[in-house]
């Protein structure tokens, strides 16, 4: 195994961004897990509910698995849909197909059919691999109509321990309301994965380790959602194993082999399957899964994994300190949040209620992207800011340049990052201008990227979010997976209605889902403005959009309120329904064009 100590020296020294991909030596995903699979066989790399998997037996899965998904025809370079939660059968899918050399399209399961079968017209696949509950009706109906050929499930019973056990009652449950009925199964077209192992079994396939190769594309996930303006980020094997690499040096004096992580998120998302899973693994650092996780579970999570490490959003670290249930914080190392701004508040109470319960650890806010493959920039060293998202991680750079004349700005500015990673993706997948657009080369041939964020950086180094010049907002979907709201969708779909002229999106805080949106609505001459419409355009807009991105609630106005430059003042209809919610009046303003509330 490689010596990170010396290659963060090495890259400590360098002058050029780019010259870190003259010192990484590179894998294929498999090829860096079943290193460390190997040498550390007979040591626990998941634990699931009691069931303790070692790396030999996960090793063991992953290669059975891959035989089996070659024996349904899946070759290098074929595209595989894949939608799977945080289980040892969504691991093992990982590594099996990327042992093929087969490119995986990953899918948020929380995809209406009509989302996916956007998707799968975006991306085509003949194979798909799911969690069973995702399978409703209407979903196989679609992949049906999209001439799937295989379509291969896994049960979040998969790999359980045996005996009585509430988390096995509460999955029983969810897969006899929502799961595939076993009626469907033909053991041929419709199977389990179980199944597909037993059909490698049968024709004595034993696969090959696909060899590595430059620019080799592997994965593809997407930036907010899975469909409409979303875009599929296209990682390689380069960036991927970059990415493993650059964690590696970073955390050094951090991460001990035989740790514990705790993983609760889905493998469709980049910073889950690679930073909370790919990585650890490939360190020594187990992990502790819980694919359908309720934040106010921490402490009998906490309690029965004894886990070291939590990578993790703001929202559960607030539910964590409201519900201030016990439980021993001693082993706690890094306690990292991501996704949306954890505020200073949230962070405190955090914080003390770690402290309270025998604790050191401080928790720290990260930034990455799925152009990024993940994780950019953490507090991963002692005494970060208070407010700063940390530092970039060893190999990775930032600048922060004028929007409009891309010239570097003195520290302590506020401007546009383009930043610098060797896990960069390699594309936007069929998309070419979203490409050409952010992607940025410099004169000595370094590739930026354009965050199209607003930051600063201090003269500690440190990178400050300031706005987000994209108006994506965290959420939690139907089945409590954090996701985005993206504004334009809901936007674009509403527009749509022959009643409707004019609509714009907010997005407010919510206790449930963290944020939700809000529709203000303009609607044509003559369209009567009552109850039933609105419930009708929030039902339509479910049907084109995910649920959890559709408006809660629909405002009518007679005209928008505009700013200086004649554009819809979005702050102004923020702070309308601020007002309206906390039962202040609404100022009028001196502007005729501010809309008067019907």
């Amino acid at each position: 195994m490689e010596n990170f100590a010396k290659l963060r020296e090495e890259v400590l020294r360098l002058k050029k961004p780019g010259d870190i991909e003259k010192l990484l030596k590179y894998k294929t995903p498999y090829e860096r897990f079943r290193e460390t699979a190997l040498s550390r066989y007979n040591r626990y790399a998941l634990h699931y509910f009691g069931n303790n998997i070692t790396y030999g037996e996960l090793l063991g899965l992953i290669d059975r698995m891959a035989n089996g998904f070659a024996a349904q025809g899946i070759g290098y370079d074929d595209v595989v849909t894949v939608s799977t939660l945080g289980t040892p059968s969504g691991i093992a899918t990982f590594y099996a197909l990327d042992k093929i050399g087969a490119l995986m399209h990953m899918v948020n399961s929380a995809s209406s059919a009509k989302e996916v079968a956007r998707e799968l017209k975006h991306c085509p696949s003949k194979y798909v691999v799911m969690n069973d509950v995702f399978c409703s009706d209407e979903v196989m109906d679609t992949l049906n109509h999209m001439h799937v050929e295989k379509i291969m499930t896994t049960s979040l019973l998969d790999h359980f321990p045996m005996g009585f056990n509430f988390d096995r009652i509460k999955f029983n449950i969810a897969e006899a309301a929502k799961g595939l009925k076993q009626k469907k199964y033909d053991n041929k077209r419709i199977l389990t994965l179980d199944q597909v192992i037993t059909h490698g079994k049968e024709k004595h396939i034993e696969v090959e380790v696909a060899s590595f190769k430059t620019g080799h594309e592997a994965n593809i996930a997407y930036t907010s959602g899975s469909t409409g303006d979303s875009k599929g980020c296209v990682g390689d094997w380069n960036a991927i194993d970059a990415m493993v690499q650059v964690m590696a040096m970073t955390e050094q004096g951090r991460f001990q082999a035989g740790d514990i992580m705790f993983t609760t998120f889905p493998t469709w998302i980049n910073y889950a399957l690679l930073n909370m899973i790919h990585e650890p693994l490939c360190l020594g650092v187990s992990i502790a899964l819980d694919p359908l996780f309720n934040p106010k579970d921490l402490a009998k999570r906490n309690n029965l994994y004894h886990f070291n490490h939590w990578l993790t959003i703001p929202p559960y670290i607030k539910v964590m300190a409201e519900a201030n249930k016990k439980t021993d914080c001693s082993k706690w190392k890094i306690v990292l949040t991501g996704g949306a701004e954890l505020d200073n508040e949230t962070k405190y109470a955090g914080d003390a209620y770690i402290a309270r319960n025998n604790g050191t650890a401080k928790i720290q806010q990260g930034y990455g992207a799925n152009e990024l493959l993940g994780a950019f920039a953490y507090g991963y060293y002692p005494n970060a800011t208070v407010g700063s998202v940390g530092k970039p991680c060893i190999g990775n750079k930032i600048k922060i340049v004028d929007p409009e004349t891309l010239k570097e700005l003195p520290t302590n500015e506020v401007g546009l990052a383009l930043v610098y990673s060797p896990s960069l993706m390699k594309r936007y997948y069929n998309n070419e201008e979203a490409t050409k657009k952010s992607f940025i080369k410099d004169e000595d041939g370094t590739v930026w990227y354009n965050t199209e964020d607003l930051m600063r950086v201090n003269e500690k180094g440190e990178v400050f979010l300031v706005d987000r010049i994209r108006r994506m907002v965290l959420t939690l979907d139907e089945n409590g997976n954090p996701t985005k709201i993206i504004p334009s969708r809901p936007k674009k779909a509403i527009e749509q209605l022959n009643m409707v002229d004019h609509c714009e999106i907010i997005t407010v805080k919510d206790d449930k889902t963290v944020n939700k949106s809000i529709a203000f609505i303009k609607t044509t001459k003559g369209t009567a403005q009552d109850e039933t419409l609105k419930q009708n355009i929030i039902e339509f807009c479910e049907q084109q959009v995910p649920k959890y991105m559709a408006p809660r609630e629909v405002i009518y106005l007679d005209e928008f309120p505009l700013n200086a430059t004649k554009k819809v003042d979005l702050k102004a209809l923020e702070k309308m329904y601020e007002e309206q919610h906390t039962g202040k009046e609404t100022t009028k303003s001196k502007n005729k064009t501010f809309l008067k509330r019907k």
